[in-house]
């Protein structure tokens, strides 16, 4: 790279000199003898010869200046082709330093086409060389052969799909929800990334449950708050969410979260037993900040379910003439 923008400098300098029309007849020799080669389809063997043209161009001067050019805007297509060739015989290292090279004279050369082609077959590549590792659970090696591709080509999603689930199952929940997020987000640049980002949000509602759930068993109220929080930005009247959430608070006895929560919990519900079991901790929420009326409308609600009884207790509790005195 270095070498080109040096010799191209050269070429600035000095290309007012004369040069002989034998050296300017050698670079159109060499070129014309890698056109034969790319008519033929022999892309591996294009190659060394255009980028002899090349260097053969660059050192002839500004009379080989447009054979220079002609040559330089094969090398990504032939790089591409060749690595194309490669992975068809399951020579995939070999294709991967092919599609790279393919990748950075794309970007040298703005044939942005090739590169786009390139880095697609890139992340392919890498996906079915993953596949076994991820088909085994080996998630440290599936996650090295994917990161790879994805790093090339973050808008191949089945990739980007695969990365996520070997960082999420591994129990690296914050790589692999970010991976997640971005495959969402996505959707917004193109609808045909709508299906892929809907899966994204599944998995990522699923994950964030688990993180939760396994914050709620260790008593984590914090972790608990932070995964659905996060969860909720995704998928706000998420009834699990909002019942585990709730269900988390009322044990803390944070009773403060129970109430800003716990209406949204409550409306989020389909099942009226559930609904009304959130309607009961809400209860409780306000008998113990002293809110009486409030805890009185609000076990009103409790209309079904296992704590329609204990409801009825509290409000028994509430509505009992204080003692003579």
């Amino acid at each position: 790279m270095k070498k080109f923008s040096i010799l191209l400098a050269a070429i600035a300098v000095f290309g007012a000199v004369e040069l002989s029309a034998q050296t300017v007849n050698e670079v159109n020799t060499k070129y014309n003898e890698a056109v034969a080669l790319i008519q033929n389809k022999n892309y591996a063997g294009a190659i060394p010869v255009l980028e002899q043209a090349v260097e053969m161009g660059l050192n002839a001067g500004a009379d080989a200046a447009s054979t220079v050019t002609a040559a330089q805007k094969l090398l990504p297509t032939c790089y591409f082709q060749n690595g194309l060739n490669l992975c068809k015989t399951g020579n995939f290292d070999n294709a991967l330093a092919s599609l790279d090279k393919a990748v950075m004279y794309s970007q040298l050369f703005q044939d942005f086409k090739t590169e786009a082609n390139a880095r697609k077959l890139i992340s392919q590549t890498y996906t079915f060389m993953g596949a076994k590792a991820f088909n085994e659970k080996d998630w440290a090696k599936a996650i090295e052969i994917f990161s790879k591709g994805y790093e090339s080509n973050p808008k191949d999603t089945d990739l980007a799909l695969y990365l996520a689930e070997s960082y999420a199952a591994s129990g690296d929940y914050e790589n692999g929800l970010k991976v997640y997020r971005d495959v969402m987000a996505l959707e917004q640049q193109h609808s045909r990334y709508a299906e892929p980002a809907a899966q994204a949000k599944e998995k990522y509602v699923y994950y964030q449950l688990l993180r939760a759930s396994e914050a709620a068993s260790e008593s984590d109220k914090e972790g608990v708050y932070a995964a659905i929080d996060e969860l909720l930005t995704v998928d706000p009247t998420n009834a699990q969410a909002q019942l585990l959430r709730i269900q988390t608070a009322t044990n803390a006895q944070d009773w403060a979260n129970v109430i800003a929560w716990g209406e949204a919990a409550a409306e989020a519900q389909t099942d009226a037993d559930v609904q009304s079991d959130i309607y009961y901790m809400l209860g409780a929420a306000y008998q113990n900040t002293e809110n009486k009326e409030a805890a009185l409308a609000t076990y009103a609600k409790v209309t079904s379910g296992n704590s329609v009884a204990a409801a009825k207790t509290q409000v028994d509790i509430l509505t009992k003439p204080a003692p003579a005195k």
